[in-house]
């Protein structure tokens, strides 16, 4: 595959995968680090994290009221959350990196509520990037090594 078109489609496939969370980025982002020669895994990483949170900052933006995102039942949950979460401000930099690292508890629940409690959006880029940073490095970092011990 073309080194343009693995790029796009990393992160045009994370960009998609952060407001769907049915979309599998890791196994998405694994088959491009499979097909891409080890000059692009760098790259990749930054796209992969970079289209990810593209995506988790529109809704977050959502989640703020900036941004309106027609996502169906989503809304009501959404609302249920900011009932749940109203008054408690508390969600730290440390629970952010580790959702965006681990996915647990998942990433995309924790973007909501991010923007729920009105943490910073400069704190939630940081944290967030940092995760995601790290989780698809080492995503991507798996067959990469397969290929070199090959």
């Amino acid at each position: 595959m073309n080194p343009a078109a693995l790029c796009l489609s990393t992160f045009m496939g994370c960009f998609v995968g952060a407001l769907v969370p049915l979309v599998n980025t890791e196994l998405l982002v694994l088959a491009m680090s499979a097909a891409a020669p080890p000059s692009l895994a760098l790259p990749l990483v930054l796209l992969a994290a970079g289209g990810q949170m593209l995506g988790k900052a529109m809704l977050y933006g959502a989640a703020r009221g900036a941004l309106y995102l027609p996502v169906g039942r989503i809304s009501a949950q959404v609302a249920t959350v900011a009932g749940k979460l109203e008054g408690r401000r508390n969600l730290s930099g440390g629970l952010l990196f580790i959702s965006a690292a681990s996915g647990l508890p998942p990433f995309y629940f924790t973007t909501i509520a991010a923007g729920l409690v009105r943490i910073s959006f400069a704190r939630f880029l940081l944290f967030g990037m940092g995760g995601r940073t790290l989780r698809f490095a080492a995503v991507i970092a798996f067959p990469q090594l397969i290929k070199s011990l090959l």
